[in-house]
């Protein structure tokens, strides 16, 4: 099926199809910053029903929060918008020669078209085990089954009152100690000790470990971020183990390079990503990790009409080094996209992409952060939890607002 489009009635200008295949931090981005052109119709395709705010996944594994806050209804979102149309389907190809995307069950033809798909784990095949054994928290499902394992453990502690607290030891284990790695561990310690204080629990027996390979948590960032992260994880108790590559992992054991053996109950790994498994079948140059290749413009070389953005692409700042792959990356990316698709239009020069970072936050458990303000300004504690929360507030209150006009219709 060919999806055909129509001249916007009122307006002189030829409408444009662009077809975005992504419904991530940068899709939905370039989505609001086209969507208000009316001679533009847009078509968001996606596998799953909703927009998933990974970034905030430690407030719902530590059971803060429940699903709904880390979900955004894409159905309900596109309805909002009058010349935006949602397909909750896989994107099995790109025949770029006819300007088509093949879905599983139709073909699209575009205009200009925007890839961002995002990434997924990234389980090195060099560590035996690690991908039969560990999990990601990249989606839904498997942060959900972390959670409800995790509580489960709880649980179980409670019930071991009964026998003198005779109950196995429960570790988590997070290998990787990037942003992710940190906000998962601080929130599930932080949880952990919530727990057992409010209910006056006396069968303890949950220990987080956070297991890196460099010299330092947050290796590379600010040293005011690295060690205010590193003071608040060691006093919620959380066991940060430096230089410790993982050289296998098997069913509930983890076996380190300098001869450790950690025995483990469930382990999350945060080590790396890659970019979706999309990109195999595009026929377009990526790099080892399956990133796509892309040009200061953020076009695929040689596709004028083609973007990609965020962690599905190599990103690179202006002198050659690889970004950092964040939301507030893919979020700059989508509207240097939109904003490049709408100058092609007008027949005006594009610009190429320069990515200037606004602040890092990180939450550090329980109402606890640290963060660097756009100024160099440094703050922690409860300032800088309060700080996260309305950023997000301020990103996800206009996308539930749009999503309750689009469930209205």
């Amino acid at each position: 099926m060919r999806y055909h489009l129509q001249k916007s009635q009122g307006n002189s200008l030829k409408s444009t199809h662009v077809v975005i295949i992504g419904g991530g931090y940068g899709g939905i981005r370039a989505l609001e910053s086209l969507a208000k052109h009316t001679n533009i119709t847009l078509t968001l395709i996606d596998k799953n029903p909703y927009h998933y705010m990974q970034a905030e996944v430690y407030d719902f594994i530590a059971n803060k929060v429940d699903m709904s806050h880390v979900m955004i209804d894409l159905p309900s979102l596109a309805k909002s918008f009058a010349s935006v149309r949602f397909l909750c389907e896989e994107v099995n190809g790109i025949d770029s020669t006819h300007n088509q995307v093949i879905t599983s069950k139709e073909s699209l033809h575009y205009d200009q078209l925007i890839i961002a798909t995002g990434s997924r784990t990234y389980f090195p095949d060099f560590i035996p085990g690690l991908r039969d054994y560990t999990h990601g928290v990249k989606n839904i499902p498997a942060a959900l089954e972390f959670k409800q394992q995790f509580e489960r453990a709880l649980y179980d502690r409670i019930e071991a009152q009964s026998r003198s607290c005779d109950v196995e030891p429960f570790n988590i284990v997070i290998g990787g100690a990037g942003l992710s790695g940190v906000e998962i561990a601080a929130e599930m310690a932080a949880y952990a000790n919530s727990f057992y204080q409010n209910g006056n629990f006396g069968c303890r027996g949950i220990d987080v470990y956070l297991i890196d390979a460099y010299e330092s948590i947050l290796f590379g960032m600010d040293p005011f971020l690295i060690e205010s992260a590193y003071e608040r994880l060691i006093k919620l108790g959380v066991h940060v183990w430096h230089n410790n590559r993982i050289s296998e992992v098997r069913e509930q054991e983890i076996l380190l390079d300098n001869g450790k053996i950690l025995d483990f109950e469930f382990m999350i790994f945060t080590g790396g990503i890659a970019a979706s498994t999309l990109t195999q079948y595009l026929g377009f140059e990526t790099n080892n990790k399956g990133h796509l290749i892309v040009d200061e413009n953020l076009n695929i070389p040689t596709y004028e009409n083609i973007y990609a953005i965020g962690d599905i692409t190599q990103a690179l700042n202006e002198e050659g080094k690889f970004i950092p792959p964040t939301a507030q990356l893919a979020e700059r990316g989508g509207e240097h996209a939109a904003r490049n698709i709408l100058s092609s239009l007008k027949g005006k020069q594009k610009q190429p992409f320069r990515f200037k970072n606004q602040g890092v936050m990180i939450a550090l458990g329980g109402e606890y952060g640290a963060g660097l303000l756009p100024g160099g300004i440094k703050v922690k504690g409860y300032l800088a939890y309060l700080i996260k929360k309305a950023i997000f507030h301020l990103y996800t209150l206009p996308l539930r607002r749009r999503s309750a006009i689009g469930k209205r219709r």
